[in-house]
């Protein structure tokens, strides 16, 4: 299993690809939201957001600075 810290100004691009494992996602702090294959989910503070492996996703649209921590396990870890 692996964890980190993804941080996000308001503009900057989210770059990251499809991973090899499931991920989950709890947000710490901010707005915006987290498009998942085709689908925008609006995201918020406090709430946890379940990614399954080799799905494109992405954070976009925030509105102020989004803190999110993030898990997961497999080869990617």
């Amino acid at each position: 299993m692996a964890a980190g810290v993804l941080v996000l100004q308001p503009g900057e691009k989210d770059t990251q690809e499809p991973h090899d494992s499931d991920e989950v996602y709890y947000i710490i702090k901010g707005d915006g939201f987290l498009k998942i294959k085709d689908t925008d989910y609006p995201i918020s503070e406090n709430k946890m957001y379940f990614v399954g492996s080799k799905v494109p996703h992405f954070f976009h649209g925030n509105s102020k600075e989004l803190i999110v921590l993030y898990f997961f396990g497999g080869p990617d870890s």
